[in-house]
Order: structure tokens, then sequence, then C-alpha cells
């Protein structure tokens, strides 16, 4: 019993120091936390076939480290890189599909008043109810038993693998979706096309991104992210003037940055193709399900081969607001 406190004293300091210095305490990967359910451990005793995680994105599984670092100091220039993803105000349902009341018509009468009590001017707004499907996006693997006897093994499986390539998979959906054949209504299709603002013929890549930036303010949103594909990132970074200095600033470790607006460089966009928009305001994400695995011992010929089923799934409509918060046109 004395060992006992003492080691429960100890372990309180570590975890204060650890604190103290930055580190806080490990919290439990995905295939950690997945290993130590009582629903795991019935399915390694046979006494169930199906076993179920849900809720990784809200507890940040997706992004933690394999192995904990344990660094005693802050390393205050290591991000994670920005994700489209982040930039969509995110709401939970429960339906099936998202009922939304888009506007259809507008007329803005707001006005200075004339003098005191005479009646303000009257506003008028016409609106429409739009129905939008929650979508199913997944995709599922063989795994041999064994997988399983190693927890960082399964951990970085699911993580490194079936996790990441389903967000590679909904990122292109929210960007490149075209509402058919059970795809997410995507943000290219909907945004508005770029339209130069000056008689002047804008050719460079980042006259073109301003000038685009300015046609998302002229339709009164404030634009918070660009959205590039790496090659052109590359080159707007590359550029250089007369003097064959950079005209854009070394980041060093920090996000991207053009223009003040963080740059989203994303693999799902086409090269030559931009997007500069007010995402949070342009767009609702509805989630049904957020990212869930679920583990399977009978499925097909499983059983012979000494096999489990591993899916990955995930249930969300995407509800455009304001197509003309984005702006979207050619390098």
């Amino acid at each position: 019993m004395f060992d006992e406190k003492i080691a429960a004293a100890l372990s309180g300091i570590v975890d204060i120091q650890s604190y103290l210095v930055g580190m806080g305490k490990p919290r439990p990967s995905f295939g950690e936390s997945l290993l130590k359910s009582a629903e795991f451990k019935a399915f390694q005793d046979k006494r169930t076939d199906l076993v179920t995680k849900a809720n990784i994105i809200g507890t940040g599984a997706a992004n933690d480290p394999l192995v904990h670092g344990g660094k005693p100091f802050i390393d205050a220039g290591v991000r994670q890189p920005l994700t489209l993803r982040q930039l969509l105000p995110a709401f939970p349902t429960l339906a099936g599909a998202i009922e939304l009341p888009v506007k259809t018509s507008s007329t803005n009468a707001a006005a200075i008043q004339d003098r005191e009590g005479t009646a303000h001017g009257e506003s008028a707004y016409g609106f429409e109810s739009s129905f939008v499907p929650v979508q199913t996006l997944g995709h599922w693997v063989p795994a041999s038993n064994q997988i399983f006897e190693d927890a960082g093994q399964l951990d970085g499986f699911i993580r490194s693998e079936l996790l990441s390539d389903l967000a590679a998979v909904v990122e292109d959906q929210l960007l490149n979706g075209d509402g058919t054949n059970s795809q997410l209504t995507g943000l290219l299709d909907n945004a508005t096309a770029y339209s130069q603002s000056s008689p002047i013929t804008y050719t460079g890549r980042l006259d073109i991104l301003r000038d685009a930036i300015y046609q998302v303010q002229l339709a009164k949103f404030r634009p918070n992210a660009i959205v590039l594909h790496p090659l052109d990132w590359r080159n707007v970074e590359v550029s250089k003037d007369s003097q064959n200095r950079h005209l854009v600033g070394l980041h060093s470790a920090t996000e991207p940055m053009l223009w003040g607006l963080p740059v989203i460089v994303s693999m799902s966009i086409a090269s030559g193709t931009f997007l500069v928009g007010d995402f949070s305001r342009a767009a609702m994400l509805f989630e049904r399900e957020t990212a869930g695995v679920q583990i399977a011992r009978h499925d097909d010929a499983n059983f012979q081969k000494g096999l489990v089923t591993i899916r990955a799934t995930e249930r969300m409509a995407l509800v455009i607001t304001n197509s003309t918060a984005m702006v979207t046109g050619s390098l």
C-alpha cells in the first residue's frame, strides 16, 4: 500500500512537471484507445464479430504523432498544415438531408432616418427551400489478424493509411464534387468566375490573385484563404523581379501566406486553377457521422484466410450559402 501511494505521488509529480514544460500528459492515440476498449477485447476473445470506433475527427486522432516526442520545450514553429475543412463552419446533424432557405431576391431599403418619428425603409427578401442530401464517403481494406498483436502497427495503419486516405477524398469532394451520383456539392462548381476589375490586363499570378481578393471584397465579404495546387504555389514563391529578388518573402516553418491571407496548398485543386474566398460564409458543413472505423471478423473468406476487414466511413453534406463569397479562375 505504501509503495502504491509513493508511485501515485510520483506519477502526479511527473504529470505536473510535464505540464509546466509544455509536454502535457500524453493523450492515448486512436489505436491505443481502440485496443484498450472493452469492445475490442470482446472482439479478440471472439465474443463479438464487430467493433466500432467513431468520432475520430473530434479527438484529433488523425493528427496524433505515432510516438510521443517528449520534447521539454515548446516549438512554436511546428504546425499542422492548414486544411480547407478547418475553414468551413461545421455543425452536427441527425437528418438525412439538410433543408436550407436560399435567398432568391432582395430589396435593401436601409437608409438614414429623415427625422425623428418617421418610418424606416422596408426591406424585402425572397426565399425558397433547398434540400441537400447527406452523402457517405468511405473505403475498406482486408488486414491480417497479426496486425492486432502490435498496438503501434494498428495505430499507424489506421491513421497513416485508412483515415489519411479518407481525409484526402473528403477534401477532394469539398473542392470538386458536382452534386451528381452521390457526390458532395463542391466549392469550385459553385464559386463565382473571376472577372478582371481593371482595364489593365493582369498576366502575373500575384496580380491575378490580388484582383480576385478584391472581387470577393466587392461582394461585401472578407476573404480568409487562398487555395492553390503545390505547383502553382511553388511558382509563386520562386517569382523574382528584374533584379533577381524573390517577390514573396521566405516563410521558414510558418504556414504559407500571400497578400495577408493563408494559402491552402492542396493536391485536390487542379494545377493552374485558384480559389479565393471567405470560406466562413461561403458554405456550411453538416456532419451526420464523423470519421469512424469498424472492424469485422466474418466477411467473405476472412475466417479461412485469417483476415479481418477494416472500414472507415464518414457521412456529411456541404451546403453552399454564398456563391459570391468565392472566386475561382485560371492563373
